[in-house]
């Protein structure tokens, strides 16, 4: 009588998961989502690290734009002042047609990814010209 081996154990199966980051309908200023018509559609991305007590320039975005955040806290302060926070792992639709920027209030450098869902010679960020009344500082 043969006795065969028993064969060997089998890994236990990979599987892949998905978690839900956001479902969103309006930006973070509250304007509802709307998609540019347009012949040429371009969708681009982008990494954005900003140093601590680092902020960008004053900007629209003549396109839709979702963050999402990579590493740190961003602070979206808008021109009226009021400010929102997002932490790592949160993501929103931005402001497209109020004036704001990032700051990072933090410690840590903080770093995301914006994706721009736009069209070919549209450009995804607008900045105000110098001496605007955007520029004062706070």
């Amino acid at each position: 009588m043969l006795m065969q081996a028993a064969p060997p154990p089998q890994p236990a199966p990979v599987t892949a998961t998905m978690t839900m980051v956001s479902s969103d309908t309006m930006t973070d200023a509250g304007e509802p989502l709307t998609y540019l018509s347009t012949p040429n559609p371009e969708v681009s991305s982008v990494i954005l690290t900003i140093p601590p007590g680092g902020k960008t320039e004053w900007m629209t975005h003549p396109v839709p734009g979702y963050i999402y955040v990579l590493e740190g806290t961003l602070t979206v302060e808008f021109e009226d002042g009021h400010r929102l926070s997002f932490k790592a792992g949160q993501a929103f639709l931005q402001a497209r047609t109020k004036w704001h920027r990032g700051l990072n209030l933090g410690s840590e450098r903080m770093r995301f990814l914006a994706v721009f869902y736009g069209a070919k010679g549209i450009p995804d960020v607008l900045n105000p010209p110098a001496g605007s009344i955007v520029s004062k500082e706070k």
